[in-house]
């Protein structure tokens, strides 16, 4: 006797556009970098793309393990004196030894140095605090100024910060000109120049 088997009736879904979803799974995906854009050829594949703009697709191809093997095999060559690349062409017809291969740079190599220079305009060389942080360090400076012992016992001291902590965040803060400058023009005070407040900062005070 045989096993019946009961099979799920196909239904056709009406509600599904075949030309939006053949097309999605076509599709390898939008480039949003006009610039990436350009140097991007459509007619090609991903690998040869990136190939041949000097890039890698997969980094553990790109870069490969090292083998000892061949490590060993070429050192054991030189010592013999026996180098496929100072063999002539006859005499690596008759020992049946491949032409070696010339290696060429990419074909589009100028794409790298475009990305590299856009990446270098684009790095910020200088630490920036978050605009958060900043807002929050304002807010302990405007009520306790320097005394970090009363920012400690803050109700809005959400992160339980010690004293030490808040002192590190704030010098990280006053030593961004860029960022604390801005919150001294606020505050109408000299620009440029550490407020006049008494600070709380040795370890003697705490005890």
């Amino acid at each position: 006797m045989k096993i019946r088997k009961n099979h799920a009736r196909k239904r056709y879904r009406y509600n599904v556009n075949r030309k939006t979803m053949n097309k999605t799974r076509s599709s390898t995906g939008k480039i949003k970098d006009p610039r990436m854009k350009k140097m991007w050829m459509e007619d090609q594949r991903v690998g040869t793309n990136f190939s041949e703009m000097g890039l890698a697709k997969d980094v553990n191809k790109a870069i490969a393990i090292p083998s000892y093997k061949k490590d060993r095999l070429l050192a054991a060559r030189v010592v013999n004196g026996f180098l496929e690349e100072e063999l002539g062409e006859d005499e690596r017809r008759a020992l049946g030894l491949k032409k070696p291969v010339v290696e060429e740079g990419p074909k589009r190599g100028y794409v790298v140095q475009e990305l590299e220079q856009l990446a270098s305009e684009r790095a910020d060389p200088e630490f920036r605090l978050p605009k958060g942080v900043v807002k929050e360090l304002s807010y302990f400076l405007n009520k306790h100024k320097f005394n970090y012992k009363a920012m400690v016992a803050d109700r809005k001291n959400f992160g339980q910060l010690t004293w030490r902590q808040f002192r590190l965040k704030i010098r990280r803060f006053m030593s961004i000109p860029e960022q604390f400058n801005v919150y001294l023009e606020q505050k109408k005070l000299p620009v440029g120049v550490k407020p006049n407040w008494e600070e709380y900062e040795s370890d003697s005070e705490w005890k």
